[in-house]
């Protein structure tokens, strides 16, 4: 493998300066706007700075306060809109693609609250920067976190919505290295293997039971973010979903979970469909090549396509045709109207798959045409609803 002084060549990347220097002019001012008694520091996990160009980027959030049940976080990210008001500022939007999650932001079960109070002893939280947004290209970029999940006190009890209070980190400054097919293989490998191993899918699902043990369901989610999240397997699952390779994206969409018979039977009786998350196709930076390759995929006879299949299909199509909807914003306003575009656009691909399944449904084959078929009615009472 070749050294990383070899991979650095100036020449291979690019380094947008006059946008590192914006990104730290954002940063300072909303350091300025955080309490003196409160912090939030982001760094990587393991201390690195420099990265694959489709590697997975462990971080650490470290919140702590100065003086003590003065402030808390909440902790809910599933059932509480502030546990998921949080998003990250980038030097070059221009290279970045967020994550759908980032795109329709805000979005919550309602509703639930886990606040805590924050102490100086720090409260750590692990993510994958990856899970919000993807480089798509080599260089140098520099960026930080910003997040309304931080309150004074504990907020209102009644209150679901995210803080008034919007907290600032650090800046942090990563290296993205540009792609190397023989890293490329090596990780593909090693996450198709760690998937199919039953030792650590039998892990995996002993911390899910372990989780769902808990007492209350608020501590059941807090579980399933911050313990099952950090399995072998899950991780493994990151690690596929961020390979953006030929090989990779052809091995994500064959692993995609597929809907039970049992889900199918609910969707033929009620003329619906249901979603799944598909932690294989959480993000992607080739979306024109994922959606060929489900395209592909669904002119098999024998497969049938299902509504949630045809979900991230249309998303796919989507970020395909409109690149810009999925680069970052700067301000609300903006992010407020790239999610209305998304809907839009949204609307527009779901008559485009729903054409295309029409043609192919007539080749299909058992049950294969009988889940698609079922397919084209929910769609074309869906289509029918939004004109």
């Amino acid at each position: 493998m070749p050294a990383l002084g070899l991979l650095l060549a100036p020449s291979t990347i690019s380094f947008p300066c006059s946008a590192q220097t914006q990104v730290e002019m954002h940063n300072e001012e909303g350091l300025k706007g955080n309490p003196a008694e409160v912090k939030v520091v982001l760094r990587t996990k393991d201390g690195r700075s420099t990265f694959r160009l489709f590697e997975t980027i462990s971080v650490e959030l470290d919140f702590s306060s100065a003086v003590p049940s003065a402030y808390s976080i909440e902790l809910d990210e599933t059932m509480n809109f502030a546990g998921s008001a949080n998003r990250f500022e980038v030097s070059s939007n221009d290279s970045i693609f967020l994550t759908l999650s980032q795109i329709v932001s805000g979005t919550a079960v309602c509703c639930a609250s886990n606040k805590r109070y924050l102490s100086r002893k720090a409260l750590t939280l692990e993510r994958e920067l990856t899970d919000y947004l993807r480089f798509e290209k080599p260089g140098t970029y520099s960026l930080f976190f910003i997040t309304k999940r931080v309150f004074r006190n504990l907020g209102k009890q009644d209150d679901f919505g995210p803080s008034k209070l919007t907290l600032t980190s650090n800046l942090l400054t990563l290296t993205i290295l540009p792609d190397d097919s023989e890293w490329d293989s090596q990780q593909l490998d090693t996450a198709l293997r760690k998937l199919r191993d039953r030792h650590v899918k039998a892990n995996y699902l002993a911390t899910i039971r372990r989780a769902k043990q808990r007492e209350t369901e608020i501590d059941q989610d807090f579980a399933m973010t911050n313990f099952v999240s950090q399995t072998e397997l899950v991780t493994a699952q990151k690690s596929l979903n961020a390979l953006d390779t030929d090989d990779a994206i052809h091995q994500r969409v064959k692993m995609m979970q597929m809907e039970s018979k049992e889900d199918l039977e609910m969707a033929r009786k009620f003329d619906t469909g249901s979603v799944l998350s598909q932690p294989l196709l959480a993000s992607t930076t080739r979306a024109g090549f994922l959606e060929a390759t489900m395209r592909e995929r669904a002119e098999d006879p024998e497969f049938g396509v299902d509504y949630d299949y045809v979900d991230w299909w249309i998303r796919f199509l989507v970020q395909r045709d409109h690149p810009e909807v999925f680069r970052p914003a700067l301000d609300e306003l903006e992010r407020q109207k790239r999610a209305r575009d998304y809907s839009v656009y949204y609307g527009k691909a779901e008559l485009e798959l729903l054409s295309i399944l029409e043609s192919l449904v007539q080749s299909k084959k058992g049950e294969g045409q009988k889940v698609t078929a079922s397919t084209i009615k929910v769609l074309r009472s869906f289509t029918s609803n939004r004109q």
